[in-house]
């Protein structure tokens, strides 16, 4: 059995808050006392064999607590290392985090200030990676392996339901359509590639009790480049910028039985409750389109023939839940036509 010194500070685990910081009073071999830091007068007895998590103590700069931007210059780990330090980053509003090349995103459940602003987005467009953990940067060495290495990229986000896929997802791809834009503006090629993903929203996202936008179904989306043959100076370095020219996305695993039934306090697809939204204000099954959107060149005429109110309908009424906090369905209703004749190249 390894011995400890007294004072030597550990984690020990808590059925709350899963791990808490705790500092060794004594140790021998047939047991080690610990006391808590959230209860120095408590006394805690752990078993000889029990496993012991060693704990750096915090360190304060002027800037305040520090936290590392890669969990593998943590001294320690393990566990509960990782936990607290992704909870200390968490608490300051830096969600994300490198592991060696991997990146780590905390979904903060909010808005943060400045964080993915088209200047922000711009800053890491450079042939040199940065030290900085983001999306971007991720992003960012995508598109250099493209346009350097002339080697296909992938780019794999995965996580629990409500961890934040689709939005990372969407960031991912407008920083792609960003650095391949020609002369840096957004053509209607890039236009067309960003847009498909509210369409694909529509028709294979829903509200659960997690996520009011969980994608239902799994998606490979290929961005097409081809060599621009212009070298990179508008960043200020050396390279080549490849333009994007297209892409193809792939579906799989769609959530069918999500059709016809959901839990309590879950929706069926976006669609269903966006189009019979509509169709309440449609006069004799004919919408006026738009009536909610603005800046649209050409007014039409919809057909919503054979859609009506949502309480007509026994698969959009299993559960209670028919509208989202803080969404107009017949806003999203209009902006998926928008993009709609976008996409075929309508002018709307």
């Amino acid at each position: 059995m390894q011995t400890y010194a007294q004072g030597t500070e550990i984690w020990i685990k808590h059925e709350e808050e899963v791990w808490i910081q705790a500092e060794i009073v004594t140790a021998n071999d047939k047991e080690i006392i610990v006391k808590s830091n959230e209860d120095p007068n408590s006394r805690i007895v752990l078993g000889p064999h029990e496993p012991i998590f060693l704990r750096t103590s915090d360190v304060f700069t002027s800037e305040g607590l520090s936290v590392l931007d890669d969990l593998c210059q943590l001294t320690h780990l393990h566990e509960p290392a990782v936990l607290s330090s992704l909870q200390n980053r968490f608490d300051i509003d830096k969600i994300y985090t490198f592991t060696g090349p991997i990146l780590i995103a905390l979904n903060p459940f909010k808005g943060i200030p400045n964080l993915y602003d088209e200047d922000v987005l711009r800053s890491f467009m450079s042939t040199k990676p940065s030290s900085k953990p983001h999306v971007f940067n991720t992003a960012n060495a995508t598109y250099r392996g493209i346009c350097d290495r002339k080697k296909s990229q992938t780019v794999l986000i995965s996580g629990e339901s409500g961890a934040g896929k689709t939005e990372t997802t969407k960031f991912v791809m407008k920083f792609l359509a960003m650095a391949g834009a020609s002369d840096g503006e957004v053509t209607n090629v890039e236009k067309q590639v960003l847009e498909s993903n509210p369409l694909l929203e529509a028709f294979g996202n829903a509200r659960t009790l997690r996520n009011d936008n969980s994608s239902r179904f799994g998606k490979f989306i290929e961005l097409q480049f081809r060599s621009s043959g212009k070298d990179a100076a508008s960043l200020g370095v050396a390279g080549e910028n490849c333009r994007l020219c297209g892409a193809r996305i792939q579906t799989y695993l769609l959530e069918k039985v999500r059709v016809c039934d959901q839990q309590e306090g879950e929706r069926n697809y976006h669609l269903f409750y966006e189009a019979c939204a509509a169709a309440a204000l449609a006069s004799q099954s004919n919408y006026s389109y738009p009536q909610r959107i603005q800046n649209v060149k050409k007014e039409l005429t919809l057909n919503l023939e054979g859609f009506s109110d949502l309480s007509t309908f026994a698969y959009l009424t299993r559960s209670s839940c028919k509208t989202l906090k803080d969404v107009d369905d017949i806003e999203m209703f209009e902006r998926r036509i928008h993009v709609r004749h976008c996409l075929s190249g309508a002018k709307t």
